[in-house]
């Protein structure tokens, strides 16, 4: 398999031993993956791939090299974007249903940090504070049930005309919207070519908040995605085509109760800052940056190296698929061989060397932390299934202390690792099954 030969190839030439990590676990992986885009873009038409930063960077950065050593007719971009710079445009189009955006759950939110993902200046996030008298648990870190508690109050509160939340999102997003639109249209998402955009995944969320604002210059416009793996998709999906690689929201249950998406956009990413706006200078649309840098940046410079090397002896082994033929390369066989164990099942080295890169899941790209959080045998027997309905439920005044990659903090606190492994998977195999019954209920998933 050219996979593995590359794979061993490439160990041979490196020396450090995260290097040869790379080389063996995630640039094959890696290829895998880009290898299923081209192929279902080829055989479905497509003339365009748009790899969106920062998760697809090493994606975009493979897929350049393979489609041209296959002489593929396929414009290959990078479109700079981020939850964080198209959500903010969008929220004015969605009107009040822009808080189902903003009051989401995710690591240690508070009503800070969801007041935050509006945009909103300290100023007017305190403003909101005062007007809905929630000063007290300003910064309390909040469950989901909790959350949603707030955004129908605080909902209820702008609609009868006591806050003011709502008109400052609106303001704001509203202001932002033409610039985002030049960006869009600078890049050719406006052009009459069938185009698909690429990403990790998840939700799905990003490519419907680009054809959300699309349709609103552009009625009737439609949006392929090609993805690495999706949970669940949007609600409202009109115009919006979704395929995935390692598994879709309906099935593949095992799969997703052996992976971490967390862990996944640690390893592959860009090491740049993240969008955070567009702004038009010298009549060009240029993306804002953050002030903040990727704080794993090193180690994404070094890996892209890496993920180069790989690809070039892939390449000169002469053994590369080849789109042209009509059957299709067998789906991520190897990945799920390799994800299984390391997403899973961590050794020793893994959860510490791994689990200490930085990690922020909120749109803001605040509050970063060690991937595999510290915690505590209390904290992590507060995941398990029963203990994590009671508290989400009420029934116990504990807060819940995630952490973006479970494994590696348990492997990383000791204890009962196998056990604690055991209730990891067993609490994300409901989850899993939970989202995939929920897929089935809709025959448009």
């Amino acid at each position: 398999m050219a996979h593995y030969a590359a794979a061993r190839l490439a160990v041979e030439m490196l020396d450090d031993y995260d290097d040869k990590m790379y080389a063996a676990v995630f640039a094959p992986t890696l290829t895998e993956y880009v290898i299923w885009v081209l192929d279902r873009a080829v055989h479905s038409g497509i003339k365009r791939l748009y790899f969106l930063s920062r998760d697809a960077y090493p994606m975009y950065v493979a897929t350049q090299a393979l489609a041209e050593a296959e002489g593929l007719d396929l414009d290959i971009r990078y479109l700079r974007v981020s939850r964080y710079a198209l959500r903010i445009p969008e929220y004015h189009l969605l009107k009040d249903e822009c808080l189902d955006r903003i009051f989401i759950s995710g690591i240690d939110v508070s009503l800070n940090t969801i007041l935050k993902r509006a945009g909103l200046t300290y100023d007017q996030i305190c403003q909101v504070v005062q007007e809905t008298g929630t000063g007290d648990i300003l910064d309390d870190v909040l469950n989901r049930t909790q959350i949603l508690r707030l955004r129908d109050d605080i909902r209820e509160k702008c609609l009868r005309g006591k806050c003011s939340l709502l008109d400052m999102i609106y303001e704001k997003s509203a202001e932002a919207f033409g610039d985002t639109v030049g960006y869009l249209r600078q890049e050719g998402l406006l052009d009459d070519i069938k185009y698909a955009v690429v990403d990790s995944g998840w939700v799905g969320s990003i490519q419907k908040s680009i054809q959300n604002i699309l349709a609103a210059i552009k009625p009737g416009i439609e949006v392929s995605g090609y993805y690495f793996g999706l949970y669940e998709l949007p609600a409202d999906r009109a115009g919006c085509s979704y395929e995935a690689f390692y598994f879709m929201p309906k099935g593949a249950i095992s799969r997703k109760a052996r992976f971490s998406n967390c862990m996944y956009e640690v390893i592959y990413s860009e090491p740049k800052p993240m969008v955070v706006g567009y702004a038009h200078e010298d009549d060009r649309y240029i993306p804002v940056l953050s002030d903040t840098d990727n704080p794993n940046s090193e180690y994404l410079i070094r890996n892209e190296e890496v993920l180069r090397m790989f690809i070039r002896i892939y390449i000169e082994d002469k053994k590369i698929f080849s789109v042209h033929t009509k059957k299709s390369p067998k789906k991520a066989l190897l990945t799920s061989k390799i994800y299984r164990k390391f997403m899973s099942a961590p050794g020793e080295w893994e959860a510490e060397h791994y689990g200490r890169r930085l990690f922020s899941d909120d749109i803001s790209d605040e509050k970063m932390k060690p991937a595999a959080n510290d915690l505590s045998q209390d904290e992590i027997k507060d995941l398990g299934v029963i203990s994590k309905l009671a508290i989400t439920a009420g029934l116990s005044d504990k807060a819940i202390h995630e952490s973006a990659w479970i494994e590696g903090s348990i492997v990383n606190a000791k204890g009962p690792v196998r056990r604690n492994l055991f209730r990891a998977r067993i609490a994300k195999y409901l989850t899993a099954l939970r989202q995939s019954m929920k897929a089935g209920r809709n025959r448009d998933v």
